[in-house]
């Protein structure tokens, strides 16, 4: 059941990481990257969105000339030209010869037309040839009119990955158009601020894995004799670590109103050796977005999340083996609990019940917290409650073995007693009394030690409103019997015995009552004997078995 990929089961998982990264978000300022806000404000002071060029390039010459900008992001797209004359030249101009990254993104939508100029993609189709990578494609490009793209050859696409349930989990990496690779608007800025490594492929390696089934594990960027790993799933995406609530009271990260660079209020050099992106936080520019940790998330403030997350290799990954590791828990839990609850009281059966489900967060939590594994949890945990509640129900009818008492010899094993009687399960007066729903057979009374009272042990026969007729008839033929038996009325005995054995000649404990009544048969009466079997003549019994050799289940 967990490993099937259930939508129940995937919102679930969901909801379990949601949590998680809720509960682990550090919640403190990233220095390294400001985002400079076109906000309610700016637009206010500047006019509606675009704004003149020529107004973007004084703000692109302000960031690098008096703030020392270190590099440049545009969560922006200019598909169209300047309307004025010249404003197109003069931000061309501003951005020329600087480290400045273009945004721009990719459509599927079937009235969606290509625009502009892309850049350069970072992966050639031949290198990925052969291999299951399943890069997300797309079918258009809203791009940057020649112009901006000549002045700056590097940009990089800006597309969200919403989950079915719309929330913004995580960021494609890498997107497919006419086939190209080609990289993200955070993947860009990383890039460029290290100083424009190439991205090399990382796949998945072993032994018996073949170029067919070596799928893309990670991104790779060389740095100063280093490698920065980028861990991608299966969509060649990356889920964002999200630092806070977002926005410019979340306090993960500086948020600059555009109007006050532009104005020169924001004294010079306080944005210095800093990634900058330019973005917007105002609800009439549609760039908000639902996420985990807040419904009105700015769409800018997710890029700088993941551009932090891969400057510091720490992102959360949801591992190529993730279906893999679940079924090995899966099985390995399930397998304990099949084995084990049968054999366990109610309360040990439940607190088994528990001691797995919490083992089983507790690994799946340790691996998330410690490794940066997001693996599923939701599948194992539903499964070994269920497993738990069906075992502890099945008990409530069927009833468990007891457990020893401390008086019980050591030598005699229920197992023993089981194979003796022909019966799956044996079971004491206090486990009968526990559960009134269930119709129980007496099958004998054990003496423990000589002069002590008898220990009555019964077997289950089944839930009382499903017992058939026919086995509630013999049920009260047994009784018959019981009573002659420890009456010494071997004759009437007899009788019931052999109406029994009629009725169900592979029931062991029929045989083994007429193999006793012709022992005793040999014996004066004793007035004081109280038909009580002793441990020392269950010592002397060798397993009771049936027309096959094998030993008898309790027939019903």
């Amino acid at each position: 059941m967990g490993f099937i990929p259930t939508r129940a089961v995937h919102q679930l998982d969901n909801m379990v990481y949601d949590a998680r990264l809720r509960a682990t978000m550090p919640g403190t300022l990233d220095p390294r990257v400001v985002i400079v806000d076109i906000d309610r404000p700016s637009l206010a002071a500047l006019g509606p969105w675009p704004w003149p060029r020529d107004q973007l390039a004084r703000l692109v010459n302000t960031l690098f000339e008096q703030q020392g900008a270190a590099v440049l992001g545009f969560d922006v797209v200019f598909p169209q030209p300047d309307p004025q004359a010249g404003g197109d030249t003069q931000l061309a101009n501003a951005l020329r010869d600087r480290p400045v990254v273009l945004g721009y993104f990719f459509s599927n939508e079937p009235t969606a037309r290509t625009t502009g100029v892309l850049p350069a993609p970072v992966l050639g189709t031949n290198v990925l040839q052969g291999r299951p990578v399943r890069i997300t494609r797309w079918d258009s490009v809203e791009s940057n009119i020649s112009e901006l793209a000549q002045a700056v050859p590097r940009a990089g696409a800006f597309n969200a990955l919403p989950d079915k349930d719309g929330m913004v989990r995580s960021l494609p990496l890498l997107a497919e158009y006419q086939g190209r690779a080609y990289e993200s608007l955070a993947l860009a800025v990383v890039r460029r601020a290290l100083g424009s490594p190439p991205v090399e492929p990382g796949f998945a390696s072993g032994l018996m894995l073949t170029r067919r089934f070596s799928g893309l594990e990670s991104l790779r960027l060389q740095h100063d004799g280093h490698t920065l790993v980028i861990p991608v799933d299966e969509r060649v995406a990356a889920l964002v670590p999200y630092r806070g609530r977002g926005g410019p009271e979340g306090g993960s990260f500086r948020y600059v109103p555009a109007i006050e660079v532009l104005s020169g209020r924001l004294p010079a050099g306080q944005l210095q050796g800093r990634i900058v992106l330019l973005g917007t936080t105002a609800p009439e520019l549609k760039d908000l977005r639902l996420t985990p940790v807040g419904a009105h998330y700015p769409g800018v403030e997710t890029h700088a999340n993941l551009i932090t997350g891969i400057l510091d290799g720490n992102l959360p990954v949801k591992p190529d083996y993730a279906l893999g590791y679940e079924l090995v828990v899966l099985c390995a839990s399930g397998l304990l609990l099949a084995f084990a609850l049968p054999r366990m009281r109610l309360w040990s059966g439940g607190l088994l019940g528990a001691a797995v489900l919490v083992g089983v967060i507790g690994l799946n939590s340790w691996l998330y917290l410690r490794q940066g594994l997001v693996l599923p949890l939701a599948g194992t945990a539903l499964m070994v409650v269920l497993t738990t509640a069906f075992g502890l129900a099945s008990a409530r009818f069927f009833g468990r073995p007891f457990e020893s008492p401390s008086d019980w010899p050591a030598g005699l094993s229920l197992a023993t007693l089981r194979a003796t009687y022909g019966v799956d399960q044996i079971a004491t007066e206090q486990d009968r009394q526990r559960q009134p729903d269930v119709v129980w057979q007496e099958i004998d009374r054990l003496r423990l030690a000589t002069g002590g009272a008898p220990i009555v042990v019964y077997t289950p026969l089944g839930p009382n409103s499903e017992l058939p007729a026919g086995l509630r008839d013999e049920l009260r033929l047994w009784q018959q019997a019981l009573r002659a038996w420890r009456a010494q009325d071997w004759d009437a005995c007899d009788v019931h015995l052999l109406n029994l054995q009629r009725q169900n000649a592979k029931k062991v404990l029929y045989r083994l009552y007429a193999e006793r009544v012709a022992s005793r048969r040999q014996l004066p009466l004793n007035p004081a004997w109280d038909g009580a079997t002793s441990i020392e003549s269950i010592h002397a019994l060798q397993p009771r078995t049936g027309p096959a050799g094998d030993t008898m289940p309790n027939s019903q």
